[in-house]
């Protein structure tokens, strides 16, 4: 496998922006591929209509169609047709609006990031990294569906939107208390069916998940070692580097070099 894996296009209205994520950005170490850049939703609807993409990184004010207007065709388009794959499009918001409306609006569409411009080109990158990250594993579940043995699934349907929380937060200031708030539910009742469905608790699955995709930033990307700390979650390099240590035995520098 090469390690571009993903298609991304640029969706904003200012050439300048267009032309500095271009070009600053380090797509092939990033194992992207940027496929198209468009000025404004319409040009990009019309794309996707006819080709695919798997990352947006678009502006939220645009002339025509808005970044968040454009997403929520998609979303619309993809509910209509299931076997569609405008439905695993991952998409990182750029704004230069703070008003959390926007944000909020944003998570609901299921974005994976929201960055306030000027961001910086590594704020970006370990947003795109985190994107990436998603298209992955989107790609390795339909391949497990081929396969002969059938995925044991958690049967509850909470755990299920716990473990689809953890997918795309893992990133984040997450805890077992904060899952259970967006579900409703208490947090002792969260823990034990956690634990009865999935075997683990809250805790270890989080740091499972967090070291699996440390593991595959160190070896299919170049970003530093601290970037891929924030990316997982650890924005202390030093904490991220003794965590690192004790889960896999060695540190993150010693694992890059031995699957480099």
């Amino acid at each position: 496998m090469t390690n571009t894996t993903c298609r991304a296009m640029i969706i904003d209205d200012e050439a300048w922006i267009r032309e500095g994520l271009s070009e600053h950005i380090e797509w092939e170490k990033l194992g992207i591929e940027l496929v198209k850049v468009f000025q404004d939703g319409n040009e990009a609807l019309d794309y996707l209509e006819k080709d695919s993409t798997d990352i947006l990184l678009s502006d939220i004010r645009m002339p025509n169609m808005t970044g968040l207007e454009l997403v929520a065709r998609l979303r619309e388009k993809a509910r209509n047709d299931p076997s569609s794959k405008l439905s695993q499009i991952k998409v990182i918001f750029l704004s230069g609006y703070g008003d959390f409306k926007y944000a909020q609006e944003a998570l609901r569409l299921g974005a994976v990031d929201y960055l306030l411009k000027p961001a910086d080109v590594e704020e970006i990158e370990i947003a795109l990294m985190k994107a990436k990250a998603l298209c992955k594993q989107d790609g390795e579940e339909s391949s497990a569906l081929t396969t002969v043995e059938p995925v044991e699934e958690p049967s509850s349907y909470l755990i299920k939107k716990a473990l689809q929380f953890i997918q795309v937060h893992y990133a984040e200031d997450i805890s077992l208390s904060h899952i259970a708030g967006e579900l409703f539910v208490t947090p002792n009742y969260l823990s034990r069916l956690f634990r009865q469905e999935s075997g683990q608790v809250f805790s270890d699955y989080l740091s499972r998940i967090r070291m699996d995709k440390a593991y595959a930033m160190l070896v299919d990307s170049n970003l530093k070692i601290y970037q891929i700390g924030e990316a997982v979650g650890y924005p202390n390099p030093r904490y991220f580097s003794e965590w690192f240590q004790k889960n896999a035995g060695m540190s993150p520098g010693d694992y890059r070099k031995r699957n480099a």
